[in-house]
């Protein structure tokens, strides 16, 4: 969103808190000079709702004194990266034919089907961001979220002596990082999503002639405005209640047992353990299929093409196998896609890659 100076990246996401410094070197391919990560109070700060305010826990500070010890960045100037869901989002297509002043008219009443029926806008930081044409309609992306909310994160964040000096969301800093290969000759007739899979929840953006064209930070058609994309979490519970399990053992359960066959074979059906998680996996293929022929429809495309998997939930293994199936399209992992090294010139594993790709993203723009 507001766009500055900054040297160090801390994305405040619901499992870590991350300090993130990196760079783009070439096409597809980045360094992470240094990162740190500490773990996330186990409360999460931002609500479903997001009209609501946030809840600060002790242990978020605690969290963030580790933080900013480790990583060194007392003195930064940092840019804050909030969960995606904390953000109300919409891709208004407004058309290319009006005038400025129509234009500009269009956008509030945007504005005011964004925000919730009783809002103040004077609570609100939104930011209105012109993408470009498609299909004879302007496309210009909307955002919004609590003012308090920034406030009261970034005066936290301060207290313990990062300066923050701007905020964005994930989704948008992890699209960066896939920017040329979206951009590229042969993947721009493509219907291309990109699906940032974050704990607490996730979210989905959708690319087509190098343009971003939907933005999705919780589900549609559910008959709640306050429905969230499932997240790695709702997995963890379901592992948790299921097996007794506390929520470490069960994050190393999904590590190291098998949920997900590496081809999308009828045998998935016959794994136990995916039995256990099939309610929740569900749930995430409902809320994707719900966007994408939204999409499909509004767009008059004929389908989405591929998807590409970022974020530390995208660390269930073959999870892309079985969700591509499901979606009948390709899901690609992330991580495969680039090239991300560290200070010493040592390719990253996937698992790292994803959990940084949205920090990382912060340092790949204009």
């Amino acid at each position: 969103m507001l766009f500055n100076r900054y040297n160090t990246v801390i994305d405040i996401g619901a499992r870590y808190v991350k300090a993130v410094r990196g760079r783009q070197l070439g096409k597809l391919k980045y360094q992470v000079y240094n990162y740190k990560l500490v773990d996330s109070p186990s409360d999460t700060l931002f609500k479903a709702d997001v009209g609501e305010d946030v809840e600060i826990p002790a242990t978020f500070g605690r969290s963030i004194n580790q933080l900013v010890k480790e990583a060194d960045c007392a003195k930064d100037n940092v840019l804050l990266l909030f969960p995606d869901y904390g953000f109300l989002v919409n891709m208004a297509t407004i058309p290319s034919k009006a005038s400025d002043e129509e234009k500009h008219e269009l956008a509030k009443q945007e504005i005011v089907t964004l925000l919730p029926s009783d809002a103040n806008i004077a609570d609100w930081c939104i930011e209105k961001r012109a993408i470009g044409d498609l299909h004879a309609n302007s496309l210009v992306l909307i955002a919004a979220i609590r003012r308090p909310n920034v406030l009261m994160v970034g005066t936290e964040v301060q207290n313990r002596g990062p300066n923050p000096i701007t905020i964005d969301m994930g989704l948008l800093n992890a699209i960066n990082i896939f920017h040329d290969y979206l951009v590229s000759s042969e993947n721009l007739e493509k219907n291309i999503g990109v699906l940032n899979f974050g704990h607490e929840a996730s979210s989905l953006a959708i690319y087509k002639q190098g343009k971003l064209t939907t933005i999705h930070t919780r589900m549609i058609g559910a008959g709640s405005e306050l429905s969230l994309l499932v997240g790695g979490r709702a997995f963890t519970k379901r592992i948790m209640e299921h097996f007794k399990l506390s929520e470490d053992e069960a994050e190393e359960y999904k590590k190291n047992e098998v949920f997900f066959l590496p081809e999308f074979v009828p045998e998935q059906d016959k794994i136990a353990n995916y039995q256990v998680i099939k309610p929740i996996f569900g749930e995430l293929v409902k809320g994707l299929f719900t966007i994408t022929e939204h999409y499909v429809a509004r767009f008059r495309e004929f389908k989405v093409d591929e998807v590409i998997l970022t974020g530390g939930g995208a660390n269930f293994s073959n999870i892309d196998v079985v969700l591509g199936g499901h979606l009948n399209t390709q899901v690609k992992q992330g991580a495969d896609i680039v090239s991300i090294v560290d200070g010493a010139q040592n390719e990253l594993s996937a698992a790292e890659k994803n959990i940084l790709t949205p920090a990382l993203g912060a340092f790949c723009r204009d």
